[in-house]
């Protein structure tokens, strides 16, 4: 099983495919899980709820059931789903930047490589189809602890999932995790612990297909559904 981080180029060259399959509130579905959003950046198109692809939202279920014959007293905790592609390209330009005004003598393609180990570039990402979940897991409504919180860039080292100077509670919590996802499918991105995927460019690249399942989707609720 491939441990390195995928690279920008390692996603670009996989063709994107698309299934049609449809977007699924994951709370709806999967009420054992928890769902909650962290960032508020997608209650103007979907409210607070959380949506993934169908066959995500049942792989997860697998996940939580699966889980809870390790510790049942443990359950999932998803905090980001599916994410609409002008979020995603607005995080994305911002953090390009930020970098190009650090690093002036960059090439454009290796700006556009470098922006993307902190921000997916739209055109590989996986929350932009659907495919994508930030996810962790709890016991008591608390997060297990996985030596840093969901999205905490302040070390981009220690948040990798194998890194190496993390108490043997927290890279056994981070094991458990990434065991139960890959058992059932999902593929990991190394650079995140949290990160975990399906049907996406990541995923493809992580089993070696050439092409993806999903491709990117622009979905929000009507008016007056969403907002929330």
């Amino acid at each position: 099983m491939k441990k390195d981080i995928l690279t920008y180029y390692d996603l670009a060259k996989i063709k994107a495919g698309e299934n049609k399959e449809k977007l699924v509130s994951l709370s709806k579905r999967a009420p054992k899980i928890v769902c909650q959003y962290e960032k508020k950046d997608m209650l103007a198109y979907v409210g607070d709820e959380i949506y993934v692809r169908e066959t995500v939202a049942k792989m997860l279920i697998q996940v939580s059931e699966n889980l809870k014959t390790k510790n049942s007293d443990y359950s999932l905790k998803v905090v980001y789903g599916y994410r609409h592609p002008e979020i995603q390209q607005d995080y994305f330009d911002k953090r390009k930047q930020e970098i190009k005004s650090q690093e002036p003598g960059l090439t454009d393609e290796e700006l556009y490589a470098k922006v993307h180990l902190f921000v997916a570039a739209p055109n590989v990402a996986g929350h932009t189809v659907g495919g994508a979940v930030d996810i962790t897991t709890i016991s008591s409504q608390v997060d297990l602890d996985m030596g840093t919180t969901i999205a905490d860039f302040s070390d981009e080292e220690k948040i990798q999932t194998f890194y190496k100077n993390i108490s043997d509670e927290q890279r056994q919590n981070r094991a458990l995790l990434h065991d139960l996802m890959i058992e059932v499918g999902f593929a990991p991105f190394y650079g995140e612990w949290w990160h975990f995927s399906y049907g996406d460019k990541e995923w493809a690249a992580f089993y070696k297909q050439q092409q993806s399942l999903y491709s990117l989707i622009d979905f929000n609720l009507p008016a007056g559904k969403a907002g929330k």
